[in-house]
């Protein structure tokens, strides 16, 4: 069997031919794949020639079908051979997957035709379906700091609960009576789901979701809290001519769209690759000389593990943090970092799933970070950008997603 692709004004059309039976129909499969990953969610199957179909390829027909409506497209057989129609008949399957037994193309507003109205370019970014927040902040604070986490102080860290509407990322771990010393790594909270990697190699990530009155609690060394639903919200993905997003660009993006200079946001989305870094050894094995007399690159090569290139490619991640324009200053400046675009400074982090589709588009942030998060966590990281040429690891970027935003006023961030 062969699997060729031509253009048509209203879709993609993909020209089988030969045989769709067990031992050729995964071939479609993988090209059906191919093209929703492509952002390609109006296709069409030609199966002019092809001369025979058994169960094998009626369960790849109905499960591509199946795999386009996840993601808000249709894929649908425009033309079919005889044969093919009359086995798609006698299994009276032909409705389901038949185009002509659904309304015709362009015969009225599709949600991927009415986002397309409402997409914003912003460089290398394609914003779909953009809706831009109000000017009123979320109000989020500042807890503890590196610096007294790093000294082993722990009368700066916080017991933080995070119900539904709550945000943190930071150094933290979820509520435990063990020495917070022992434990903080990397910790991430988003509408009621908390999650967090111990400071050690390889470690498995440890989470908990809310669920009825309970309301996950983190121990928070030095983080960053929010609370309150982001009400900007967009779908995202590359623009015509950019093989993919990065989440720097996308941060800029956004914020172009934001009253204020400093933006909370959050993004769902499929990978093309994270860069980032992860804390190998608790605060608690920390030595005075180590404190006081490492410099922040000696520290960072014995206490963190980093990715040596984009990692993760092809799974879903939930990215939670902030941003803002121009250099930091006050409180603020120890948890930010500069990113690679617009001169902004910003803190993120990521929490890795297997692969989920989305709609294209923005939706509703609490039912798909609910959606990911049904899945085993498998990793978390604090994101970076090493843009540099050569040796340089690269910066953590995404196929596409959805995200949301809003401008963001931090307690005790003044200059």
């Amino acid at each position: 069997m062969s699997v060729s692709r031509r253009d048509s004004p209203d879709a993609l059309v993909l020209v089988v031919s030969g045989r769709l039976d067990a031992e050729h129909s995964a071939e479609l499969a993988r090209a059906v794949d191919e093209e929703l990953r492509r952002g390609h969610h109006a296709i069409v199957l030609d199966l002019a020639a092809c001369g025979f179909l058994s169960s094998a390829g009626i369960r790849v027909l109905f499960e591509t079908h199946r795999a386009a409506q996840g993601v808000g497209g249709t894929c649908l057989i425009r033309v079919a051979s005889e044969p093919v129609r009359k086995v798609l008949d006698l299994t009276r399957l032909a409705p389901l997957l038949m185009e002509s037994a659904h309304e015709a193309p362009g015969s009225r507003s599709s949600p991927q035709r009415d986002a397309v109205a409402a997409d914003v370019r912003c460089g290398a970014v394609q914003l779909v379906g953009l809706e831009r927040p109000g000017p009123a902040p979320l109000r989020g604070r500042l807890v503890g700091s590196a610096g007294a986490a790093w000294s082993g102080d722990p009368s700066a860290a916080e017991r933080v609960p995070v119900p539904r509407h709550a945000f943190a990322i930071g150094l933290g771990a979820l509520a435990d009576d063990e020495p917070l010393a022992e434990r903080a790594g990397e910790m991430l909270a988003a509408c009621g789901a908390a999650f967090h990697r111990r400071p050690q190699p390889f470690s498995a990530i440890d989470y908990l979701a809310a669920a009825g009155d309970l309301v996950p609690d983190v121990d928070v060394a030095a983080g960053i809290v929010w609370e309150g639903l982001p009400a900007g919200r967009c779908g995202f993905e590359a623009a015509a001519d950019a093989e993919a997003v990065a989440v720097d660009d996308l941060v800029a993006a956004v914020l172009a769209h934001v009253a204020g200079d400093t933006v909370a946001v959050v993004a769902v989305g499929e990978l093309h690759g994270l860069v980032g870094a992860e804390l190998i050894r608790p605060l608690a094995a920390a030595t005075a000389d180590d404190r006081l007399g490492s410099t922040h690159r000696e520290i960072a090569a014995r206490w963190l593990s980093f990715s040596r290139e984009p990692v993760h490619v092809r799974r879903t991640a939930l990215v939670v943090g902030v941003a803002t324009r121009g250099p930091a200053g006050g409180a603020v400046a120890d948890f930010v970092r500069p990113l690679r675009s617009g001169g902004m400074q910003g803190h993120f982090h990521a929490v890795v799933f297997p692969l989920r589709p989305l709609k294209r588009g923005g939706g509703d942030l609490a039912t798909t970070v609910a959606d990911v998060s049904v899945s085993e966590p498998l990793a978390l990281l604090h994101l970076l950008s090493d843009p540099e040429p050569i040796l340089g690891s690269g910066t953590s970027q995404f196929v596409r997603g959805r995200c949301w935003f809003a401008p963001l006023a931090l307690a005790g961030a003044g200059g």
